[in-house]
């Protein structure tokens, strides 16, 4: 399958207009199904729903400018390396999405148009997972020696 993007920027400007109530639906299926995650989260969600749906918008709209979308995608996954974000919560994400747009689109949302979110999910998702495996890479440590602590008194 390949991603159709007509589909997905579509899909992306219909939800556009709907703000951050596209974020809250998320959210309220991500912990509902996935409560073990809530603990990830901060208690006010306010910023972090504005952010999650700008991420989408951006997502959307640059799914054909890879400048744009790689440099982007690969700072959202080292970024999220604070947060202990492990590759086993990227599928939870995924699916949180899709049935949340799913919820927005209604009878626009195809089989076509999942398939195309779904192959689009899985290659950000890929691209995030890889830019934190590699920022956090083993090969990268630097052993710390003698002269990284003071000398005796």
């Amino acid at each position: 399958m390949t991603i159709n993007i007509q589909l997905i920027k579509s899909s992306g400007a219909a939800v556009q207009d709907l703000g951050v109530q596209v974020a809250e639906h998320f959210y309220n299926y991500m912990f509902t199904h996935f409560p073990e995650l809530r603990k990830m989260f901060p208690g006010d969600m306010t910023e972090q729903r504005v952010r999650l749906f700008n991420s989408v918008i951006l997502i959307a709209t640059n799914i054909d400018t890879l400048e744009v979308l790689v440099p982007y995608l690969k700072e959202l996954g080292v970024g999220h390396i604070k947060y202990d974000t492990r590759p086993e919560h990227y599928p939870i994400v995924g699916k949180s999405l899709l049935n949340t747009l799913k919820h927005f689109l209604g009878a626009a949302w195809t089989q076509e148009m999942a398939e195309s979110w779904i192959e689009a999910y899985n290659l950000a998702a890929s691209v995030c997972i890889e830019a934190a495996y590699e920022a956090m890479a083993p090969a990268r440590y630097v052993p710390v020696t003698l002269d990284d602590v003071p000398p005796a008194a």
